[in-house]
């Protein structure tokens, strides 16, 4: 199997690929790159065009199979099928397995302990999985319906990191600018026949009745509602990772930290802007539970109040918000001796 260099879907999905590769050039470098491949249309069109991407620009990959062992007669046909592709074109290999079945969430954490471990094995820089500009779409949809604000709204980012055990994994999605009709071309243009994961056409999952029932109609009245979508995310990333910004400065100078609590002058907190306070009190709660935690629009609007009458509120995870007759608010976590 080759990949011919007048396929056009082929080469214009490396091209989206070199310029999002040429956007993190900085935290890439030149070091080699893991390729999340699970078998379907956009993994086996990321495997595609990033063959032909690094044979172009002399950067080293490594394809890596995780089987979540919820479906295994499937998932020894899609092995099979990503080894093919990729010694075919030359790119090392590698596969792992869950111990034992697990739900969506365990299997997903079992994947990522799996990229990470495959990723140090590999001396990679980064994880690249194949998120497309529909994922994005569909991810927007549903957080909006959810409630999200501006971070949630900001979806699926092309560049981010998740902590596994205590280490570092650098994610790049490189395909946010490509639609799932692209991965479908490329595998065309190859002779690929792509897996196919019969659950995705039930509309027993939300996901699933967002592709296909809502986008259709959306499609009806902009037929590059997808697009659209994905626009609004990049601006509500941008603005949020803004705001971020401004809410570190805006306490910078008078906030304490210590490992159990953050504490800040309570006339500083009440002279926040409403956009800013809440971005506050989540990052001091980050800063004791680490990158992941989060505490939530219910408890942020409950700290918030706090913040302005005074009183007492528990956070959960042994977490407390204390604002008190005295000069200082006060946020901490009872850590186990």
């Amino acid at each position: 199997m080759t990949v011919p260099g007048s396929r056009n879907a082929t080469r214009r999905v490396a091209m989206e690929m070199r310029r999002a590769l040429a956007r993190h050039r900085e935290r890439l470098s030149n070091g080699v790159l893991l390729l999340a491949v699970s078998g379907g249309a956009d993994s086996m069109a990321m495997l595609l065009a990033c063959a032909e991407t690094g044979a172009r620009t002399r950067r080293r990959m490594a394809a890596a199979h995780f089987s979540h062992g919820l479906r295994p007669s499937a998932d020894r046909r899609e092995r099979a099928s990503v080894r093919r592709a990729a010694e075919s074109l030359g790119v090392p290999f590698m596969s792992g397995a869950a111990q034992s079945p697990s739900n969506e969430a365990g299997a997903r954490e079992a994947r990522y302990r799996f990229l990470a471990g495959a990723a140090a094995e590999q001396g990679a820089v980064a994880v690249l999985t194949a998120h497309t500009q529909d994922d994005q779409a569909e991810t927007v949809l549903l957080r909006l319906t959810r409630g999200s604000g501006l971070r949630g709204a900001g979806a699926i980012r092309e560049c981010s990191e998740h902590s596994v055990d205590g280490q570092t994994l650098t994610l790049l999605r490189p395909l946010l600018h490509v639609t799932r009709a692209d991965t479908e071309a490329v595998c065309a243009e190859s002779g690929i026949r792509p897996a196919r994961d019969a659950t995705n056409r039930s509309l027993r999952y939300a996901r699933n009745r967002v592709r296909l029932r809502v986008l259709r109609e959306l499609t009806e009245l902009n037929p590059h509602v997808r697009a659209a979508l994905a626009g609004f995310a990049e601006r509500a990333a941008d603005d949020d990772a803004l705001l971020d910004q401004l809410a570190a400065g805006a306490v910078s100078e008078v906030e304490e930290r210590s490992a159990s609590a953050v504490s800040w002058p309570k006339s500083a907190l009440r002279t926040l802007p409403p956009a800013l306070l809440p971005r506050v009190l989540e990052r001091a709660w980050r800063s004791l539970h680490g990158d992941g935690a989060t505490l939530g629009h219910r408890k942020l609007a409950q700290a918030a109040h706090v913040v302005a009458r005074g009183g007492r509120l528990s956070l959960g995870r042994d977490g407390e918000l204390q604002v008190g007759p005295g000069p200082l608010a006060r946020m901490s976590v009872q850590r186990e001796q």
